[in-house]
């Protein structure tokens, strides 16, 4: 089967593209017959954060000069930088047409942008078979920009397969006219355990990493620190990610008197803090699972403190952690027990590691992938009478 896989994003670097960047990268290593299509910022991103060595095979970057052009337009809006970088999606796309719109039937796996770009494709070639991977339980929120979602849609109804990331998303999917039969259920997400492993020695690090968005609820994270270095004077936190709440994250640093004690700002790998961070906390509003960052903090050995919403309660749980309110008070709390009680935290990342091991292990997943290619490869051609709404 001649693949192409297609991840492309401009915007940062997620779980999202950790976990797909991973794998199509070792699908490319290892198949004559795949190919990886990166944005070169990306590629440098995924290279740098040690999910990829950047000497693997068949992977072709694709330039980004108005990517370029944006960075260095500091006095633009960042709106209209915004726009302006979105503009190499439509280059992208113009390469894509052109490098298969004559070529012998592929199959696409498509990824974030991966989708916009390959929709002239889809157009042009109906032939070639499209599986595209959907990871928000909403869909408006997974695309970002409303003018942006009908041009996702479009892409979506010429899909073959769709790949949800969790049950929620398939129900989101259905919801909005995607047939039942054409969407499928990942098993979760892959986690590289040789490079997420434990140190020798913890440290009392509290770790939160993560987009810099209200989903993420970083401005929580800060809230609980400060009530926690009163009961644990010694701890000390990271706050792992760049995003737009950025600069309130810092005022509220600031406020609270936490200079000295935060490491703030995006660490393109963040292995080595995990590895002696004791415990991680993930107060995502709407779902922890399977969180990227989440995962890769268990995988770590660290007890996690996560919020009791959606489907955390499958990776957070009274063995590897603790589920709490949506609030500083009880955020604090539980960190400060598992602080003042290092034999529990030791029991609960070591249960943690093990889940995560025996639960979201990369062959596990791998085998989901490639049976969903194989059922897009054998099926008919697009979502023909799927209304998308």
């Amino acid at each position: 089967m001649r693949r192409t896989l297609v991840l492309i994003n401009n915007a940062g670097v997620g779980g999202t593209e950790r976990r797909l960047g991973r794998l199509f990268a070792r699908l490319t290593a290892e198949d004559r017959e795949t190919e990886l299509i990166v944005n070169s910022s990306l590629w440098e991103k995924l290279i740098a954060g040690g999910v990829v060595t950047g000497r693997e095979p068949r992977v072709r970057t694709l330039a980004e000069p108005f990517g370029w052009l944006s960075d260095r337009l500091r006095r633009i809006s960042p709106g209209a930088r915004f726009w302006l970088s979105k503009v190499d999606y439509l280059l992208m796309a113009v390469r894509l047409l052109g490098r298969y719109g004559l070529a012998s039937r592929r199959l696409f796996h498509l990824a974030l942008g991966g989708a916009y770009v390959a929709l002239p494709l889809m157009v042009v070639r109906p032939g070639h078979r499209f599986v595209v991977s959907i990871t928000n339980p909403d869909l408006a929120a997974h695309v970002g920009r409303p003018t942006a979602l009908p041009l996702y849609r479009a892409a979506l109804s010429r899909c073959t397969r769709v790949d949800a990331l969790t049950v929620q998303v398939r129900e989101d999917l259905i919801r909005r006219g995607v047939a039942a039969e054409k969407v499928a259920v990942s098993p979760g997400s892959v986690v590289d355990l040789e490079r997420f492993r434990p140190a020798a020695v913890k440290e009392p690090w509290v770790v939160f990493a993560g987009r810099l968005i209200e989903e993420k609820n970083p401005l929580l994270f800060v809230e609980a620190a400060a009530l926690i270095r009163r009961s644990v004077p010694e701890a000390c936190f990271f706050l792992c990610g760049d995003g737009p709440l950025a600069s309130e994250v810092e005022a509220a640093v600031k406020r609270l008197g936490l200079y000295g004690a935060m490491v703030r700002g995006f660490q393109a790998d963040i292995a080595p803090v995990l590895a002696k961070g004791a415990v991680f906390v993930s107060l995502q509003r709407q779902d922890n699972y399977p969180s990227q960052s989440l995962l890769e903090a268990m995988a770590s050995g660290l007890a996690c403190v996560a919020t009791d919403v959606g489907l955390t309660w499958r990776l957070v749980d009274d063995t590897t952690g603790m589920r709490v309110k949506p609030e500083a008070a009880s955020v604090a709390e539980a960190v400060v027990a598992l602080l003042r009680d290092s034999d529990r935290r030791r029991r609960l990342g070591e249960a943690a590691r093990r889940r995560v091991s025996e639960e979201h292990s990369e062959e596990r997943y791998r085998v989901y992938v490639e049976r969903l290619h194989a059922q897009a490869d054998k099926a008919g051609v697009g979502m023909e009478g799927s209304a998308m709404r």
